[in-house]
Order: structure tokens, then sequence, then C-alpha cells
């Protein structure tokens, strides 16, 4: 039987909670009744004959089967038709199931076979002889001591003429212990289940708590939830929208509910929280029409990536949200950019993908972002944009050899420098042909392929070294292949020059030999990070130029307030700080300490337990994090520099960077 959550863990404040020990029979006939309804948001019914047949053994020796959780509400909730017929419908507001579907409906089924809904009955016998639950075959069906467990469970069953129909009769000598054996079938009515009722108005709140209740097998999203909610309320919905998403996956761009639902929200003007969607002003038409500008304008999105960015499928962007602004702009614009335009939706694109635009407050920047394009045009809109992409950048700082160490094949770095190579029609280091993201012949796909050999570095240097981006080409398979563990300064005398420039290695020979490998990828990260600056709209870097960082935010977004005066700096042997997880840290916000701990090499930042408990990249997403957690009515943007204490020496953060 699928296991059961603790839902008491999961109940948010915001709502009220009653929890009572009630006979789980009485639950089914409320199930029955129509007193209990199914909402939209519940997946179908997906248990198999298996997990029937355990839920009734389970019940039978007196093992829990978890609690129910009802959903109690003044709203007007869009609920599907239930797997059990519900013949007696009430005219008052009914409790919505959250938990419990598959357990009360399987219990209905056996208990009321006409109930169900497709009007196949669901044969489940009990094995008087050797008290188990099994679903018969067709031989089996003939065997009299495999008695229904539909007759069992019934209110007056009487278990004397079922013995005696089977066959058995008073004077046999299992007849007592086959008769308690009965009855304790029968007594599975009166098992008593914790029935938790949670009472709230708050439709995304109970969502979310829906959410993180189904830990069985594939976790539901909140889209997930609102696709189920919409095709309630529109009766071609699903289907509409699953062929949509076919297209899409059929076109290489295969994107996720999430970001479309986002999308659709924006374009029927509830906002990007998609979640208001299925609010009760939204009704079946506006559905219909905000879905078809969907589609409409995720075409052209994917157009424009595909033809304009040189982004051939949607694995290569850093987020799909990254698609909602260029869909919402040639939505608003007939598919039609003016002169110059398209080179700067390019740069916001790169930019976005770059700097994780949407790695955090998706749907507040998506919401701000729709306002701009709603109401500003020309540079001044794609200047907005492109500001709001660069995060805390300061506005067209160049890209520092620097910002590429400790990068590796998973970061956006790399993806934009696998578009620049496909814009720039790179060639393959043996075959001379341009590298195609989906070539028909296997031996043609394009793989990474370590400029030195892992095979010759991984004894000599740091898998952070040899591992990294800078140490990184897009070569073929068989090319790869005829590679195999030769150093540079052996195979690339066999290569063109320029297929080597192609892919941005460095030109002096004498960085080619093993010794050299650390200057090699010094001199790659500087060739890299012009690569990128020359996508991203950036300065070229010059050599010894000082890297700069800011924490600008956008003027209509609300900074949480700091103390201007820094205390005076302790310069600490960062090696002496760390320990077996990092350089402990600490941040107070609301009163509350929050510890964590900081990698020097890779700058991530792990909050093992507490509020916003995750890894993350940056000191400052984890600043976020943290103040999301525990103040989620403020925009959080903070410098994470600023915000984190080094536990050991009382100092800001910015103190060991």
């Amino acid at each position: 039987m699928a296991a059961t959550v603790d839902v008491t863990d999961h109940l948010s404040a915001g709502g009220d909670m009653g929890l009572a020990n009630e006979k789980i029979i009485s639950q089914v006939e409320d199930l029955l009744r129509g007193t209990v309804v199914i909402p939209s948001i519940q997946r179908d019914f997906v248990w198999m004959r298996p997990d029937v047949r355990d839920l009734f053994d389970s019940l039978y020796r007196g093992y829990p089967v978890g609690a129910l959780l009802l959903w109690k509400t003044g709203l007007n909730v869009p609920f599907k038709t239930a797997a059990v017929v519900q013949t007696d419908k009430t005219a008052d507001q009914p409790l919505y199931l959250l938990d419990g579907q598959q357990r009360l409906t399987s219990l209905a089924w056996v208990y009321r076979p006409q109930s169900k809904a497709d009007g196949r009955h669901l044969d489940l016998r009990f094995d008087v002889r050797t008290e188990e639950f099994v679903t018969p075959s067709a031989v089996q069906r003939k065997d009299p001591l495999l008695i229904p467990v539909s007759t069992l469970m019934q209110e007056n069953v009487q278990f004397y003429p079922v013995l005696n129909k089977a066959g058995v009769s008073p004077d046999d000598p299992d007849f007592g212990s086959w008769m308690q054996r009965l009855q304790r079938v029968n007594n599975i009515r009166h098992h008593q289940i914790a029935v938790i009722t949670y009472e709230s108005d708050d439709y995304e709140e109970v969502a979310e708590l829906f959410a993180r209740l189904n830990k069985g097998g594939r976790r539901l999203s909140k889209g997930d939830l609102v696709y189920s909610a919409i095709a309630a309320r529109w009766s071609a919905g699903l289907d509409t929208m699953d062929t949509f998403h076919q297209e899409l996956r059929d076109s290489d761009f295969d994107l996720n509910r999430e970001a479309v639902l986002r999308l659709m929200s924006l374009l029927a003007g509830t906002g990007a929280h998609h979640i208001k969607l299925i609010g009760a002003e939204v009704d079946e038409t506006a559905l219909k029409e905000a879905w078809h500008a969907t589609e409409r304008a995720l075409r052209f999105a994917i157009d424009f990536l595909k033809g304009e960015c040189s982004i051939p499928r949607s694995e290569i962007l850093s987020s799909p949200n990254v698609t909602i602004v260029p869909a919402l702009l040639l939505h608003h614009r007939g598919g039609k950019l003016l002169p110059g335009e398209a080179q700067l939706l390019r740069r916001w694109v790169y930019t976005a993908m770059a700097f994780s635009h949407y790695s955090l407050q998706v749907e507040g920047k998506l919401d701000a972002e729709a306002r701009l394009v709603r109401s500003r045009a020309g540079e001044d809109l794609f200047a907005e944009l492109i500001r709001r992409a660069s995060g805390p950048r300061s506005l067209d700082s160049a890209l520092h050899p620097r910002d590429l160490e400790q990068k590796y094949s998973t970061h956006a770095f790399f993806k934009l420098l696998y578009i620049a190579a496909l814009r720039d029609r790179a060639r393959d280091w043996a075959t001379n042909i341009a590298i195609n993201d989906q070539p028909m012949s296997s031996g043609s796909r394009i793989e990474f392929h370590h400029v030195f050999p892992r095979a010759r570095v991984q004894g000599a240097y740091a898998k952070e070294e040899w591992n990294s981006l800078a140490n990184l080409a897009f070569v073929t398979g068989q090319t790869n292949k005829m590679i195999s563990s030769r150093l540079p300064a052996d195979y690339m005398a066999g290569v063109a020059p320029e297929r080597l420039a192609e892919q941005w290695i460095p030109r002096a020979p004498e960085l080619r030999s093993l010794d050299r490998f650390p200057d090699f990828l010094a001199a790659r990260r500087s060739l890299l990070a012009n690569v990128l600056n020359e996508l991203l709209g950036l300065p070229a870097y010059a050599g010894g130029t000082i890297r700069q960082d800011a924490d600008e935010m956008p003027a209509d977004e609300t900074v949480i307030a700091e103390d201007p005066s820094a205390p005076a700096l302790v310069k600490a042997d960062v090696q002496a700080l760390r320990t077996e997880q990092g350089v402990e840290l600490h941040a107070v916000y609301e009163g509350r300490r929050t510890t964590a701990y900081y990698d020097p090499p890779s700058r991530t930042v792990t909050i093992p337990s507490g509020p916003g408990r995750g890894v993350y990249e940056s000191p400052s997403g984890a600043a976020v994090a943290v103040v999301r957690s525990l103040n989620p009515h403020v925009n959080p943007n903070r410098n994470g520099w600023s915000f984190w204490t080094v536990t050991a020496t009382g100092a800001l953060l910015q103190s060991i960077r």
C-alpha cells in the first residue's frame, strides 16, 4: 500500500484545523452520498488491484492506514466527477477530499459494488482458510471458500448462512475459527481513522498543501493542479492543452506547465501567479481565449529563440521562463519587431540566461516585466528589461575571466558558449563539418571534450580546474574517441588552426603542454569571457581592469534597508576558518538566527536546516531565501556579502571574499 504522510506537518498557520476519529465506513458513506466530493486538483484514481487488496489486508490486521484530509471552504471550488456514483448529492456546501481519495474510493467499490462509476465491479475475495484477500481468476471464482468481501462488509450480514452456502457445516472443526475470521472482516467497518478537517478560503494555500502531500510517485506541481482545475471548467481543455504540449515536444521545445501557465495567466490579465487562473471570475470563455493567445504567443517566441538566438531546443535554456517575455512582447506586437529590436531582445534573452534571472521571485519579476511591455517602447523598454535581467551587477560591466572560475558544464555560461559556437558555425576538429545540434548520425552527435584529457590531468590538478568549462570544447563523438587521452601538444598539431580559433583555444603552442595547464586555463578564460561579453552586449574585458561588484536593484522594488556603517573588516586566513562543511556563517533576521556554511572555491552557501534550507549558488541567493522564508510580504532583495557574518571572526562575509 502507498505510504502516507503526516499531514499535520504540512498545515499552514493560515487555516483552522479540526481533528477527530471516525468510523471508516461513515467516511465511505459520505463519499457515496456526495457530502464529500473530489476537488479538481485531485488526480484520477490510479491504484491497481494489488493496492486495494493490500489496503483491506492492513485494515483486517489492524494496521494504521493514515489519515483523511478534508477541506472546508466557502469558496466555489471546481470539483470533478468521482470514480463512484454519488446518488444523493447534498445541496449544502460539500467537503473536499484532499488526501484519501484512493483509499475511500477503493473501500466504496468493494462495499457497494454497483457504485463503481464505469460499471465494472471490483471483485475482491477473502480466503477464509488462509486469511488472505485475493482478486480471483476465473477458476478461483468457483472456489466457495473465497468469499466476496462486499458480502462481508454489509451492516447486518449473517455469517452462519455465508459459511453454510460455502459448504461449511456447524460440525466442521474449523467452523468456529472461520466465523471469527469473517467477523474480523466485517469489523473493518468500525476501524477508526483520523479525519483532519482543514478550514481555509485560500485556494493557493490549499493547493500548496495538497502538492506537498503527494509524495508517492511523481510529485504533483502547482502547474499540474491548475491544469486539472482548468480541465474541470473547460470540457475540452485538457485535450487542447495536451495537444499543444505534444506540438512543443515535437519541435524540441518542450516547456514545463508552470512556465506555460504563467504566460497564460499574464495574457488572461490575472498576473503571473497562475493559481489565479482557477478563480471564479475566469470562466470557460476566458480560459479558451487566454489559452489560444498563449499558443500563438509561444509559437512567436519559439521561432524567435530558434531563428534569432540560435537556441535549437528548450533544454539549452537556463529556465523555461526565459520564453515568457519574448512571447508577451511578440504577442502584443503581432509577431513584428521594429528595426534593431531583434538584437535588443536577443541580448535580453542571453542576459537572463547568463545571470539566472528567474532563479528567484519568478512571478514578481514577470509581473514587472509584463507592465514594462505594456507601458514602454523602443530602447527605453529594452534598456530597462536588460538592466533587470543583469541582477545585482552594474549595467554594462564586462565579465571578468575570474567570473568563469569554478564554472562547469552545468552552468548557463557553458550553454551560452554552445550557442555562440552554433551561431558562428564552428566546425568539428576532425571532420571540418559545422557542428549540428541534432545530427542524423550518432557519431556526429555533439559532445563536450576535455581539451586536456581527464586521464592526463586528474592526478596532477584539482577537479575544479580540469572539469571547468575553460577545459571543455565541442566535438563530435567520433572526434572525441580519436583524441582519446592524448595531450593537446600532440593532437592539436593535426587540427587546422582556424578550427581551434573557432572554439577559442589560445594560439600559443607552449600552453598545450601538461606543465602549462593552469596557464592554458587562464588564457582561455580571458578568451571565453570576451565571447560572452560580445553575446551579452557588454564591453570587452581589457587585461588588468578591476572587476567591480554592485548590488543595484530596480527602483520600483522594495530593498530591505541596511545599516550603511559596516564594521571594520577582519582579515582572516580563510583556510583556517574552514570546517568540514565550509566556513560557518550566521545571520540574524526577524529575531531568528540562521546558520549556514560558505564554500570559498564555488562561492556556494548551504543552509542545513531552518528558514531557507538548501544549497545556493551565491551568498545573495541564500540571503534572499532566508528573508523570503521569514518575511514573505517584502520583496527580499539582499546583498549576501553584507547579510552573512563569519561566525569565527564576527566580521561580514565580504571580509573573506
